[in-house]
């Protein structure tokens, strides 16, 4: 006999009944949950729609572009006209009549060193530019006057010790404002003379005071910073010259005799 006709019926191994009932259950559960879940997501989704929509812009809103709204702004800026600004408080009380110009900008600058030496020299062939730089006799301070004679921009550089440099542009000048700046500077009785263009005291500026024994170089920029020197009658005419130079322009006789003469300022 086998040992398999030992084992009593009742002891006969009944897993396959019990994993099907485990099954079922499970497949009752899991069905539960997904009628679960159909129920739910119905509501969520309506939410989300509805956040959605909320976050839409309105059918009949404008669409505005980036480029196009900086377009709008500079147009904006191109349009509006600058305001001129009011001269410094120095030339207001000036042209009131108020003060002695001369007088109150030696009192401001006080021991302004004298230059007394004079060289030049050219940057390269091609350019046309060159440097005339007038210095005190120890080398401390000194002026270098950097010129074009293309666009005739002058850029004056005030060094003091070869550690600190003011530089100065003169850009917007005419023709007819440095002529008359060169003249003013060769009179013979000396005097005050300004050397500015059409925005004057906007830009960058001078102001030079001629007297018999030397001149004072004074200059400015909207920056609020300033700078002064005080050169020698020999120096002031080397300097003059090669100024006259690089500011050289074809003459037209006939508008020179009917243009008034222009005023110091």
């Amino acid at each position: 006999m086998s040992a398999e006709s030992n084992i009593p019926s009742e002891k006969i191994n009944t897993a396959d009944d019990k994993p099907i009932e485990e099954s079922t259950v499970e497949k009752t559960e899991s069905v539960d949950t997904t009628s679960d879940n159909s129920k739910t997501n119905p509501e969520q989704k309506a939410v989300v729609e509805k956040a959605i929509q909320k976050l839409q812009p309105p059918p009949d809103a404008p669409v505005i572009s980036e480029p196009a709204k900086a377009v709008t702004k500079r147009q904006d800026i191109a349009v509006t006209a600058p305001t001129p600004k009011d001269p410094p408080w120095t030339l207001q009380q000036f042209f009131d009549d108020e003060i002695d110009l001369d007088v109150e900008l030696a009192t401001r600058f006080q021991n302004m060193p004298v230059m007394s030496v004079f060289k030049s020299r050219g940057l390269g062939s091609k350019a046309g530019r060159g440097v005339a730089t007038i210095s005190t006799p120890d080398g401390s301070a000194q002026v270098s006057f950097d010129a074009d004679s293309t666009t005739k921009t002058v850029q004056v550089s005030f060094t003091f010790g070869s550690m600190l440099t003011l530089r100065f542009t003169l850009d917007t000048l005419t023709d007819a404002n440095r002529d008359r700046w060169l003249a003013l500077m060769r009179r013979q009785e000396g005097g005050l003379a300004f050397l500015w263009g059409p925005t004057r005291w906007e830009s960058d500026y001078m102001i030079s005071i001629s007297r018999q024994y030397h001149t004072n170089l004074y200059a400015f920029s909207p920056n609020n910073f300033e700078a002064a020197t005080r050169v020698t009658p020999e120096v002031r005419n080397k300097l003059l010259d090669w100024l006259d130079g690089f500011w050289k322009h074809e003459d037209n006789d006939e508008e020179q005799n009917d243009t008034p003469d222009l005023l110091t300022w």
